[in-house]
C-alpha cells in the first residue's frame, strides 16, 4: 500500500513569531520551509516514476505503439497531478514553492522511466 505524506510549510502568522512592529513594512506570505518543500518535491517524484513505470508496463502489454503510447503517458500524468491537486485541497501553495510545481515537476524524469518500460515490455511480450 502506497501513502504520500505532505508537510505543510509554517504559517506565516504562527504564534511562535513576534508580530512586527507598526512602522515596519514585512511580508510573510513568501514563507518558505525549504526542508519540508523539499521533502514534498522528492515524494512527489517518486509517485511520478512510480506511476511512469506501472503504465509503461501496462502500456507495453497493451501494445501501444506511436503517439497513442505518448499519450497514455501524459494522461496518466495528468490523473496523478489532478489525483495530487485535489488531496492538497486544491491550494498547493502552502506545500509547494509553486503551484505549478504539483503539475510539472519531474514530469521528464517520468517519462524515461516510462519509455524505458514501455518499450521492455512491448518487446518481452510482443516481439519475443
Amino acid at each position: 500500500v502506497f501513502c504520500l505524506v505532505l508537510r505543510r510549510r509554517p504559517s506565516p502568522h504562527a504564534p511562535a513569531m513576534e508580530p512586527p512592529s507598526e512602522a515596519a513594512d514585512v511580508d510573510f506570505s513568501e514563507v518558505f520551509a525549504g526542508d519540508k518543500i523539499a521533502f514534498n518535491n522528492s515524494k512527489l517524484n517518486y509517485c511520478r516514476v512510480f506511476v511512469a513505470i506501472l503504465s509503461g508496463c501496462v502500456a507495453g502489454v497493451l501494445g501501444l505503439t506511436g503517439l497513442s503510447g505518448f499519450v497514455a503517458f501524459f494522461a496518466t500524468a495528468l490523473l496523478l497531478s489532478a489525483g495530487l491537486y485535489v488531496k492538497v485541497g486544491c491550494q498547493p501553495k502552502p506545500f509547494f514553492k509553486t503551484p505549478s510545481d504539483i503539475w510539472f515537476d519531474g514530469v521528464m524524469q517520468a517519462m524515461l522511466s516510462y519509455i524505458l518500460f514501455w518499450t521492455l515490455f512491448y518487446d518481452i511480450v510482443h516481439i519475443y
